[in-house]
């Protein structure tokens, strides 16, 4: 296990496994839904997808390119894609002949929660039981109040950008980020259907980014106010308490005791406070225990999610730094993501075309991957 963990320090090994975990989630959505029209034969997609993540993998190469690398060409690329996304967001002119729920299931989750109504037991255009913990639904809020909820994907792009400018000096690796982020085949799906599952992930991995930079030399510098993002945090999706467990775990062991009670009592308060915007609506407790978010975003058995939580204390006491903590969070995403796959196989079938679920689920190491990625390039142009 020690050689296991100290093995992921390897900085040339982690540049080709984390690129290979971004193409093989790309891979998938491609084979998933290129499969289904019939204008470009499948195989030559698959082609130049390969073609175009050679060249993307292969940035930086070329001695006649870097002089292109300017700041300047970040923003243009970022004004482009976020312009692009937005223009996405409008695509689906009538959703519902699509059989595409995520954005109904997400608005009427949101409208039942400003009018204080139980949100788990109303099914939506689909027959599907929203699984929105309050978290999501607080980050969410805002493009509702845009009028479109699809701008959440875009809002999590800039900020995803935002915090790759602000970590990252090189302006090649910035480019990197940012571009891998932009045409990623998981992410224009989310953008497109209007779906909210990777923005979670890209708010975990920006704020971990963010606070690392902010408080490098103690991450319990600010505790209360830690706790609170963290308790928000990890009421967005289940699995985001696996990077946040490997990004937190090693400082609050280490921290005072002060700080760990200050960090605990508004981390507790937090999450206690949001999911009682969602559970005291409910009916009664039997009612409560039918429908309820935990259950419905339960996507792993029991025990492999707690193996996969053991793995995440363990490898937090080995992520001494902010690199580290990226590359272990991408792998160990990727991999419970991969076991909720595998428990999908076994009892659907290997066709995963008509597995909406399993390949949208692993785009959640898709932030870690690509930041800890650059990590990796980044080393090679410093």
């Amino acid at each position: 296990m020690n050689r296991l963990l100290e093995s992921v320090k390897s900085n040339q090994l982690n540049k080709y496994l984390l690129f290979a975990v971004y193409f093989i989630v790309n891979l998938l959505f491609l084979t998933k839904y290129g499969i289904r029209q019939s204008f470009v034969p499948l195989s030559v997609l698959v082609a130049a997808f390969f073609v175009a993540n050679l060249f993307l993998f292969s940035f930086g190469k070329w001695p006649p390119l870097k002089k292109i690398w300017t700041v300047k060409l970040v923003y243009i690329l970022i004004v482009c894609i976020s312009i692009a996304y937005i223009a996405l967001c409008h695509v689906m002119k009538d959703p519902y002949k699509m059989n595409i729920d995520r954005w109904q299931t997400l608005e009427f989750s949101l409208e039942y929660w400003f009018k204080g109504k139980y949100i788990y037991d109303t099914p939506n255009f689909m027959g599907n039981l929203s699984s929105y913990l309050p978290g999501q639904l607080l980050l969410s809020s805002v493009f509702y109040f845009l009028g479109n909820v699809g701008y959440l994907q875009v809002g999590a792009f800039l900020l995803f950008s935002y915090t790759i400018m602000l970590e990252f000096k090189s302006n090649l690796v910035r480019f990197t980020a940012i571009l891998m982020l932009g045409v990623s085949l998981a992410y224009i799906y989310d953008v497109v259907c209007k779906s909210d599952f990777i923005s979670s992930f890209i708010a975990v991995a920006a704020f971990m980014l963010f606070w690392s930079s902010r408080f490098r030399q103690d991450y319990f510098q600010k505790p209360i106010l830690l706790g609170i993002c963290v308790g928000v945090l990890c009421l967005t999706r289940s699995v985001v308490i696996i990077p946040l467990i490997i990004f937190l775990l090693r400082p609050f062991w280490n921290t005072g005791w002060e700080k760990k009670i200050k960090f605990g009592f508004s981390f507790l308060l937090t999450v206690s406070l949001l999911l009682a915007t969602v559970l005291l609506p409910a009916k009664n407790l039997d009612h409560l225990k039918q429908y309820n978010p935990l259950t419905l975003q339960g996507q792993s058995n029991k025990l492999v999610m707690l193996f996969f939580i053991v793995l995440a204390i363990i490898a937090s006491f080995y992520a001494k730094k902010i690199e580290t903590v990226f590359y272990f969070s991408a792998y160990i995403s990727f991999l419970v993501m991969v076991s909720f796959l595998g428990e999908q196989y076994f009892t659907l079938g290997v066709s995963y075309q008509n597995n909406f679920f399993s390949t949208t689920y692993l785009a959640a190491c898709l932030p870690f991957s690509i930041i800890g990625y650059c990590y990796t390039k980044q080393k090679i142009v410093g």
